[in-house]
């Protein structure tokens, strides 16, 4: 028998067993609510510690209380920390202007309104002229300098009043969102503003060329530091839920497709759950990314046993360029959240037909071995199990052209379907068909591990000696670690240039950042060759070498 056929089987009678309708329950995800929630989001400049992010979750809870769903409101106080994070400032932006001119000719002018991502995030306000000054490397020293590369360390050894920055992975003509996450009690310095990558380009172009060619920015920035905090909203059962629904609120306005669309559609999946809280331990949570997460389990009764992360779905992909990936947890965690999302994509998105009459996927989508990023982080740090559906890459990422234009009505519905219905296996808890999913899944990563192998001259052999093959057993009810290491704690550890030359290395952050420190916790050996075997990773002896000093370095200080 055809193994999905199989799984169909018994998962049918699953939810005879468990007297849930699952059809009537999908037919209540309204896609027009997805839609309309997600236009109320776009409208909002969603910075973290922002009153505007308030005022989205406020209006959220709204919603979901008209529709007769509890949902609390939580407050975590600007600059309170939790593990290796720290909460930021409190901030709003509320009036920016840029010009920058060449001789007598203005070739640029930005304003806040037409372009929200125009000053970084928490930067101190300011105004003024100056004449720009290109930095190669920082410490730099000038009224206006632009630079690219870590932003925090850019900020902190730049000597400016004004500091252009610029992004060379974004979309070369869209202005970024970048951020300096500054918390109440670090130093505010100079403002930061931020440019797209091919004005900047022309700027240094011009100084090559011409180093005397005076080039004059003029700027003003307005800016409110304030003690509103962060907001979480919780919805569904905190006391005992099982499974977590999980979508960050927060980034620039407009930002459609990171995370408007995530929200959106965990909001239509609450709706679509509503009155079933006696049925289905389930909750459904929103968060400013990463540091309102870390402050869940003083929220919630237990820990979840499972968690789905919606970040950025949805899309019109022939516009981003996205594809819709399935993030699995690292393998030495169950991957039975990762099965059911396998499952139900299969589902909901395989539903072209060949010339055969066999199905095909509707949109690109496929499987990714464990990368860092999102909520998720926090939630596998804690020992339990999570995944993340999330569309990569996306063309408009962290810029000011990430707006609704971009994403499908008809897709983000389904991929809210995708996600409804991976929970509704997850769960009515029937362990024998669980494991029978997984050990299909598991089939199906270990053809797919082959496969990546010979298409990128990967050692078969070296995935075969050091992929995890058997998870670990977990019975502790406290969180492993309470967050995982974030860019900054890794750079105030092993120094700046150390941290330059590790950042450069492909998925070395992921590795230090939650990967070791978790496989440290629940005593895995040989890590490093289990991370790259599993994200089919090369790297050379010379980068092993540095990423093993680093590693040595963080175990002295910190303390798994």
């Amino acid at each position: 028998m055809n193994n999905t056929k199989y799984i169909y089987i018994k998962i049918t009678a699953a939810r005879k067993m468990n007297h849930i309708d699952y059809e009537n329950i999908l037919r209540k995800m309204y896609s027009s609510l997805a839609w309309d929630a997600l236009l109320v989001f776009t409208k909002h400049h969603r910075i973290q510690g922002s009153k505007e992010l308030w005022n989205v979750a406020k209006t959220t809870k709204e919603t979901l209380e008209e529709e007769g769903i509890e949902a609390k409101l939580h407050r975590i106080e600007p600059g309170a920390k939790n593990g290796f994070i720290d909460t930021p400032a409190s901030w709003d932006a509320l009036e920016g202007e840029l010009t920058i001119k060449i001789g007598d000719k203005v070739i640029a002018r930005f304003d806040l309104i037409e372009h929200p991502t125009l000053i970084a995030t928490h930067s101190p306000g300011g105004e003024g002229c100056g004449e720009l000054v290109v930095c190669e490397k920082p410490p730099c020293i000038g009224e206006v300098v632009l630079a690219t590369g870590y932003l925090y360390e850019i900020y902190k050894r730049i000597d400016a009043k004004l500091i252009l920055y610029y992004m060379p992975n974004r979309y070369r003509d869209a202005v970024p969102y970048a951020g300096l996450f500054l918390t109440p009690h670090d130093e505010k310095k100079a403002t930061v503003m931020n440019i797209p990558y091919s004005l900047a380009q022309r700027l240094i172009e011009t100084k090559r060329k011409n180093p005397r060619k005076k080039i004059v920015v003029c700027w003003k920035a307005v800016t409110a530091y304030h003690s509103e905090g962060l907001p979480i909203l919780i919805s569904g059962n905190t006391e005992q839920p099982e499974l977590m629904y999980i979508s960050h609120l927060c980034h620039p306005k407009p930002g459609a497709h990171d995370n408007a669309s995530g929200s959106a559609a965990n909001l239509a999946i609450a709706f679509a759950l509503r009155g079933l809280e006696n049925k289905i331990n389930h909750c459904n949570v929103w968060v400013p990314e990463y540091t309102g997460t870390v402050f869940l389990p003083k929220y919630l009764g237990k820990l979840p046993k499972y968690t789905i992360n919606l970040d950025m779905v949805g899309s019109k992909q022939y516009i981003t360029g996205s594809s819709l990936t399935i993030v699995n947890p690292p393998r030495y965690l169950k991957q039975t959240v990762p099965a059911a999302l396998w499952l139900a994509t299969r589902k909901f998105f395989d539903n072209i037909k060949a010339f055969s009459g066999s199905r095909l996927p509707s949109i690109r989508w496929g499987p990714s071995p464990y990368t860092m990023g999102s909520d998720h982080d926090v939630v596998i740090g804690w020992g339990r199990e999570a995944s993340m559906l999330n569309e990569w890459p996306s063309k408009y990422y962290h810029t000011d052209k990430d707006t609704v234009d971009t994403i499908s009505s008809e897709c983000l519905a389904l991929t809210a379907r995708t996600a409804l219905y991976a929970g509704l296996i997850l769960a009515t808890k029937p362990d024998s068909y669980l494991n029978e999913l997984v050990k299909n899944y598991e089939r199906f990563m270990r053809s797919w591990y082959f496969s990546e192998a010979i298409s990128q001259d990967f050692s078969i052999s070296f995935i075969k000696r050091n992929l995890i093959k058997q998870p670990v057993s977990i019975s502790s009810e406290k969180p492993l670690l309470d967050t995982p290491l974030i860019s900054r704690t890794i750079y105030k550890i092993l120094g700046s240039n150390k941290y330059n030359e590790i950042r450069r290395i492909k998925g070395a952050i992921d590795y230090l950042g939650l990967y070791a420190p978790l496989a440290t916790v629940l005593g895995i050996k040989n890590h490093m060759n289990a991370y790259k075997a599993e994200t089919i990773t090369k790297w050379s002896r010379k980068e092993d070498n540095l990423i093993k000093e680093a590693w040595e370095t963080i175990l002295s200080v910190i303390n798994f």
